[in-house]
């Protein structure tokens, strides 16, 4: 009888630690304090529509975790070095998928050319954003679709200069001041950030739409086990289930 009893213990002990964050699943997840994405005040503390997305799927998981403020450039380092766990908003590419697993998508990324309404400059076809008379800043470390990657390539001394910038608030530090014409930008930052931002009021978007491609969860390979991957992809399964993520989008007008 005792020896019965000694076994269900153990296994009522395993359960436990399976199921609760004691299990090993703790993370150290990226974000900036910028736009709507990520911001960071001493009220809500970390808040916005990723900080939604990384609560709910590790929520789910049942991992721990803790928010740390890192450069998009230095993140994918650090996520490819195993120095961080999770990035979010991230585009599938072959290269990064060296060093990080992809769980998503987790919704639609719209990239555009966004400038300062009083300094206006025609901008409809890549040809134009290839043709203007003051640099662009682009942020170091990202990808902006393969037609603007493949022109890129073919960039020549008399054609438009592309400054990289180490982060967010470098570009529109940049913009504001007239250095640059305008910056690579995630659509709905602009958007979201126009009615709520004071740097976003005298920006205006350009027609040309330079990328629109899904963004996923990314994970560092170096810290993620096969098991902690099989528990992220089925916490995204559920919640893909339940609605979770669709009710995120619907909350910041992206549903």
């Amino acid at each position: 009888m005792m020896g019965c009893r000694a076994v269900y213990v153990r296994f009522l002990l395993l359960g436990i630690l399976f199921l609760s964050p004691a299990w090993g699943c703790e993370m150290v997840v990226r974000f900036e304090n910028y736009a709507a994405q990520s911001r960071l005040d001493e009220v809500k503390g970390w808040h916005g529509m990723d900080v939604d997305f990384a609560k709910a799927l590790l929520d789910e998981a049942g991992c721990e975790y803790k928010f740390v403020s890192i450069p998009w450039g230095r993140s994918l380092k650090m996520l490819e070095t195993g120095d961080i766990d999770l990035v979010l908003s991230v585009t599938k590419t072959l290269e990064r998928q060296d060093y990080a697993y992809f769980i998503g998508p987790q919704r639609m990324e719209t990239i555009v050319f966004a400038m300062n309404a009083q300094r206006r400059y025609e901008v409809e076809t890549m040809e134009d954003l290839f043709s203007l008379p003051v640099p662009v800043a682009i942020q170091q470390g990202a990808f902006y679709g393969t037609q603007f990657t493949d022109r890129y390539k073919q960039l020549k001394k008399n054609e438009t200069q592309f400054i990289f910038v180490p982060d967010n608030q470098t570009k529109l530090s940049l913009l504001k001041h007239g250095r640059i014409a305008g910056f690579l930008e995630e659509k709905f930052n602009i958007v979201f950030q126009s009615d709520n931002h004071p740097d976003f009021m005298t920006i205006e978007v350009a027609p040309l739409v330079i990328n629109e491609s899904p963004v996923y969860f990314a994970f560092s390979k170096r810290r993620t086990s096969t098991e902690r991957l099989e528990r992220l992809n089925q916490a995204y399964q559920n919640l893909q289930k339940t609605g979770r993520f669709k009710g995120i989008l619907k909350k910041y007008q992206l549903q």
